[in-house]
């Protein structure tokens, strides 16, 4: 119970991602804690759900998650794609739905994403960040870390 409490208390102090919602005029608190799964990245780009990008359903995730066009324009969804050898379903470490840390040094992807799909099976060690085409045309990163990360609500 000891180590449990100062594991907690440690990951608490190290962890400065703080995010806050209201619920019913109830302030809460999110802290997001590192959990496990933590992988460097080779390279990180950009993809567009589109048919040139992705399959004849491009508004499918390998998720089987749909992607509303106006949450993403938005930016209000932030999801992303990684390549097969870090799903859980070809044994890698990450599952579809996990949120992770992404820390590329650039603030305009820095933080925390969601794993909805999957990449192209010749690719390795790589991720792929959805965005919309209006919003962001392209990019690529290198040595990029990811964490899976759990909220705790505080």
């Amino acid at each position: 119970m000891k180590k449990t409490l100062i594991v907690f208390v440690l990951m608490f102090l190290l962890v400065p991602r703080v995010a806050t919602s209201r619920v019913n005029g109830i302030s809460k608190s999110k802290i997001y804690i590192p959990e496990g799964a933590h992988v460097t990245l080779d390279a990180l780009t950009i993809y567009h759900p589109t048919t040139k990008q992705c399959d004849s359903a491009p508004l499918i995730t390998a998720s089987n998650s749909r992607i509303d066009t106006g949450k993403l324009k938005n930016q209000q969804i932030r999801w992303m794609a990684l390549s097969r050898d870090l799903i859980k379903r070809w044994k890698g470490e990450f599952h579809y739905g996990d949120t992770v840390m992404v820390n590329a040094n650039d603030p305009a992807i820095d933080g925390l994403w969601i794993i909805k799909d999957t990449m192209n099976k010749r690719f390795k060690k790589r991720g792929d960040l959805l965005f919309d085409q209006s919003v962001r045309k392209s990019g690529k990163w290198t040595h990029v870390e990811i964490s899976r990360v759990v909220a705790v609500v505080v």
